[in-house]
């Protein structure tokens, strides 16, 4: 029994089946916010998914080597420093706080966020990598680079209508400003030029499947939010 169950979960992690399970699993978590008796689950759930939903889609890279590893130390610690000062200053991004939902603090930066910029720009170089191979050439390294980020701010200025809703962070002013979408396109930008110095070749279908989940997710929810349900 035991074993059949541990089968089951390694099935629907797989590979092929990954996009599926990426699919149903932010399907789940819509409905779970999207019910007022289970949203206080789904904040409690929030952080613990983030981080599975990395693990599943990091158990699939093929090539963990030291340029990988040193990838990823380089993203998440570099990304929460920047956003610890964003926090701390109010500078780089504009005057903006975390609230709860993206789980515990450090310096008031939850310590989740880090590996959200890891998630944001393998996904995004995954897609800029499909979309290169796709185009018979004609996508150069730096069009893949500055693509690849354009991508993540995109994510962002989606994800901005929703976040204060939905308790992960405000700014003072409301919407944010202009300069926290340069940040982070520079931002975004600088990672991806790392993603390509460190050749680092990610995984297609499962990376490109969690970006759209995560959006589809965000205008679904920013819709309801528009039209005064939630």
């Amino acid at each position: 029994m035991k074993k059949n169950f541990i089968q089951k979960i390694f099935n629907v992690v797989s590979y092929e089946e990954l996009p599926k399970t990426f699919l149903i699993f932010y399907s789940v978590g819509l409905l779970l916010f999207l019910l007022p008796f289970t949203r206080e689950l789904f904040i409690t759930l929030t952080p613990l998914s983030l981080l599975l939903v990395n693990i599943a889609l990091l158990y699939h890279h093929r090539h963990w080597n030291f340029r990988f590893i040193l990838f990823i130390f380089t993203v998440t610690i570099s990304s929460f420093l920047i956003e610890a000062e964003g926090v701390r200053g109010g500078v780089l991004f504009g005057d903006y706080i975390y609230l709860g939902t993206l789980g515990p603090k450090l310096f008031a930066t939850p310590l989740i966020i880090g590996l959200n910029w890891l998630m944001l720009t393998y996904c995004s170089a995954a897609i800029m990598e499909y979309i290169r191979r796709r185009s018979a050439g004609t996508v150069d390294i730096a069009i893949k680079i500055l693509g690849g980020a354009l991508l993540m701010v995109t994510y962002d200025i989606v994800v901005e209508m929703v976040a204060p809703g939905m308790g992960m962070w405000e700014f003072d002013q409301g919407y944010p400003p202009a300069k926290n979408f340069v940040m982070w396109f520079v931002m975004a930008t600088v990672f991806h030029i790392l993603f390509v110095a460190f050749k680092i070749k990610p995984v297609g279908k499962p990376a490109i499947a969690l970006f759209f989940a995560q959006i589809a997710f965000f205008l679904v929810i920013s819709l309801f939010m528009a039209v005064g349900i939630i």
